[in-house]
């Protein structure tokens, strides 16, 4: 592995390389919203506004759609997707081509904050277990995640994941491709594709959708997860796809960019978390950490341990840093497993390799 000499930068340092500022250009955008239903005709679609009041002196309203000639009690299921898998270490880009290909991108119409501003308070909805014994948990000493509402970039880019599997987290990771986590994937899907649907909302919290929703069209891995429950060595090393979406959200919300890991990284606390945990507030809002160490194994595909606050839900939120001279952070993992000694996320030579690819084929 060639090694690197820049560092990724502090957390506690970031505001002096990343000055906090709102947005460049007060420019409205455009919200796209997505339902399906079951119709035996063609159904008739009418819309209309009504005005709301929150008390707050703000003007806010209620979109109301009526669709007459929908088939009584039928259910409709989100397209499923295409997809080939990719083999692990047959295709690499060079460094020179990573520092173009591979950087984020932070709109003008939003803001920009390196930590999460607007912070929320957490309600715990699952307990840990309580028992005279050792029992196996996911947070290691205080838990350090922390539940924000901001959507500045780059907190604009990390939303939830949904499938019919579950949920789970994920991250804008170019102008239309979602990385997250193999393990939320149905890979049981239709005859002729390759999985089932896959929803993402990005800056998901309480239901609100500030950018709207998109939906997979295609779908990059190398593992499929086989569904056992379970996350194997080799499922860890690569528990991650890149999802092809319906259309260039990232263009709304901006994108992080992506990173191969250097194991000289090891002993740095320089790495960020978010996701969506499901004992805290019922997996609808996102949480952060920072400032925590990650420990890679020397090797194109890791499994990198850490010992961040993680719990269902979290699966495929980013594991990024911030460097000097980019416009934002690049990711280097998605969480993936825990145990009781380690939590582990999935990335590295591969997975930057597999973005690469997505972001190729489908720019």
């Amino acid at each position: 592995m060639q090694k690197r000499t820049q560092r990724p930068i502090p957390v506690k340092a970031l505001d002096q390389h990343f000055k906090p500022r709102g947005a460049l250009k007060k420019t409205p955008i455009a919200l796209e919203r997505r339902f399906h239903i079951a119709a035996d005709r063609k159904p008739e679609v009418k819309t209309r506004l009504e005005r709301i009041d929150r008390g707050d002196g703000q003007q806010h309203w209620e979109v109301i759609v009526d669709i007459d000639g929908v088939r009584a009690g039928g259910r409709a299921l989100p397209p499923a997707l295409k997809g080939k898998a990719s083999k692990a270490g047959k295709r690499r880009v060079s460094e020179e081509q990573l520092a173009q290909q591979l950087t984020g991108y932070v709109p003008d119409h939003l803001g920009f904050n390196a930590t999460p501003r607007e912070r929320v308070k957490s309600l715990q909805t699952i307990r840990p277990a309580m028992s005279r014994r050792r029992v196996a948990t996911t947070i290691f000493g205080t838990d350090n995640r922390l539940a924000f509402q901001d959507t500045t970039y780059p907190w604009s880019t990390v939303g939830l994941v949904q499938t019919n599997r579950g949920s789970g987290s994920g991250v804008m990771i170019g102008p239309r491709h979602l990385l997250t986590v193999s393990h939320v994937i149905n890979w049981t899907a239709p005859a002729g594709f390759a999985a089932d649907w896959v929803r993402f909302t990005p800056s998901f919290f309480d239901g609100n959708a500030p950018f709207g929703e998109s939906y997979g069209v295609h779908i990059y891995w190398y593992v499929q997860e086989d569904g056992d429950g379970f996350i194997s060595g080799n499922e860890g090393n690569y528990d991650y796809v890149v999802v092809v979406l319906d259309r260039r959200l990232g263009e709304t919300t901006g994108w992080m960019g992506a990173r191969g890991y250097d194991d000289d990284w090891d002993s740095l606390n320089v790495w960020s978390h978010m996701g969506y945990p499901t004992d805290l507030n019922s997996g609808q809002r996102p949480t952060w950490q920072g400032g925590f160490r990650v420990d890679g194994t020397d090797a194109s595909a890791q499994s990198i341990l850490h010992q961040a606050d993680v719990f269902p839900g979290q699966s495929g939120g980013p594991v990024f840093g911030f460097w000097d001279g980019d416009v934002g952070p690049r990711a280097i993992a998605v969480q993936s497993w825990q145990t009781t000694t380690n939590n582990g996320a999935s990335g590295s030579m591969d997975m930057r390799d597999l973005v690469a690819l997505a972001r190729t084929d489908f720019a």
